[in-house]
C-alpha cells in the first residue's frame, strides 16, 4: 500500500510542524518545503508563506516515530534550507538603502510590472551619463575670481557647461533652500518640452499640483513612470533655510541615489552662507552643478565661483559658460 501525500501552507515552518503534529500525530513526515513570495512590485510590499508536503504512512502500517524537531541541516531543515539558498541565487540580497539604478533588475522588474498592469509599452531604460570629476570647493579668502578688465568679456569656463539629463527615467534631483529648487526644476522641465508630469516635491519645498516623492518607493514608481511616458524626473528638493536644516536632509538625498544632482543658489544670498550649506550637501553625494537665480540683483554673481562647480544654469535657462 502506498504511503499518503497532501499539501499544507502557512506563515511558518514552525507553525507548520505544530499542525501536523496535533492533526496527524508523530508518523507524519514532511518531504517537501518552498518559501512561496507573492504580489508586489518590482520586489515591493510582496507576501511570503511555506508550502509543506506531508506524508503518512499507509494505513494499518506502523511506522518509526519522526521527532518534531528535526536538526538544522537535516530533513525539513535542509529542504528549507535549498529553498531559501535558491531564492538567493534568483533575487540576491541588497545592502541597506542601495542606490536605485534604471539598469538593475528591481528596477527593470518594476517596469515589466507596471507596463504589464497599465498596457503601456515599456521601453528600454538608457544609461545614466557619468558626471566629470569636479574640483573640490575653494577654501576662503579666495572668494571672488579676479574680474575682467572693463569692455573685455567674461572669462569662459574652463570645463564643458554641464546640462539637464534628458533620458527617459533619469533622475535629476536639484536641492535648494526655500522655494529655490522648484522654481529651477520647473525651468528645466519646461526647456526640454516636458509637462508637468516629469515634475516631483521633496523636503521643504512646495508645489502646487507637483507629485510628492520624498522616499526611495516613491522616487522608484516616479522613475518607472518616466521610463514608460518617455521622459526624467525632475526632482525638486527643499533643504529648509541652512546649515542647520540641511544635514537631516542629506541623508535621505543620496539614499535617492540621483542620476544627475543639482544645487540651486541664489546669488543674492551672503556667499558664505551658500558655501557652508553647499559643502554640507557635498559632505553626504557628488554634486554635478549649479543653477543660480537671482543673477541680475547682486553686483558680485562671480561669488558663485567660490563653490568650485561648474555652473549649468542661470535664471531658467542653460548658462553659457561653467564659470560666472
Amino acid at each position: 500500500m502506498e504511503p499518503r501525500r497532501f499539501q499544507l501552507e502557512g506563515p511558518s515552518l514552525d507553525a507548520l510542524k505544530a499542525k501536523i503534529l496535533a492533526e496527524h500525530g508523530p508518523r507524519a513526515r514532511i518531504v517537501a518545503a518552498e518559501k512561496v513570495t507573492v504580489g508586489g512590485i518590482g520586489g515591493f510590499l510582496a507576501r511570503q508563506h511555506y508550502e509543506v508536503t506531508v506524508e503518512l504512512p499507509p494505513r494499518g502500517r506502523r511506522a518509526a516515530p519522526v521527532d518534531a524537531d528535526l536538526p538544522s541541516r537535516a530533513g525539513i531543515g535542509a529542504l528549507l534550507a535549498s529553498a531559501e539558498e535558491a531564492e538567493s541565487d534568483f533575487r540576491p540580497q541588497s545592502p541597506p538603502l542601495p542606490g536605485l539604478s534604471t539598469e538593475t533588475n528591481a528596477f527593470a522588474e518594476l517596469i515589466a510590472d507596471l507596463s504589464q498592469n497599465t498596457g503601456a509599452p515599456a521601453q528600454a531604460p538608457q544609461t545614466p551619463r557619468t558626471p566629470e570629476p569636479l574640483p573640490a570647493p575653494v577654501s576662503f579668502p579666495q572668494l571672488f575670481p579676479e574680474a575682467p578688465e572693463p569692455g573685455q568679456p567674461a572669462r569662459a569656463g574652463t570645463q564643458d557647461v554641464p546640462a539637464p539629463l534628458e533620458g527617459a527615467g533619469d533622475l535629476i534631483i536639484v536641492v535648494g533652500l526655500g522655494q529655490d529648487a522648484m522654481l529651477v526644476c520647473e525651468s528645466m522641465a519646461a526647456a526640454a518640452g516636458f509637462s508637468a508630469q516629469a515634475l516631483r516635491a521633496a523636503g521643504t519645498v512646495d508645489g502646487p499640483g507637483v507629485g510628492r516623492a520624498g522616499d526611495r518607493r516613491a522616487v522608484a514608481t516616479a522613475r518607472a513612470a518616466g521610463v514608460l511616458a518617455g521622459h526624467p524626473i525632475f526632482l525638486a528638493y527643499g533643504a529648509g533655510r541652512g546649515v542647520s536644516e540641511i544635514a537631516r536632509h542629506t541623508t535621505l538625498i543620496a539614499a535617492l541615489a540621483p542620476d544627475q544632482l543639482w544645487v540651486a543658489v541664489d546669488a543674492g544670498r551672503k556667499p558664505e552662507d551658500t558655501a557652508a550649506w553647499v559643502n554640507a550637501v557635498r559632505t553626504a553625494c557628488a554634486v554635478d552643478a549649479v543653477a543660480v537665480e537671482g543673477l541680475e540683483g547682486t553686483a558680485t554673481p562671480q561669488s558663485v565661483n567660490v563653490l568650485g562647480l561648474p555652473v549649468g544654469w542661470v535664471d531658467g535657462a542653460p548658462a553659457q559658460a561653467s564659470v560666472l
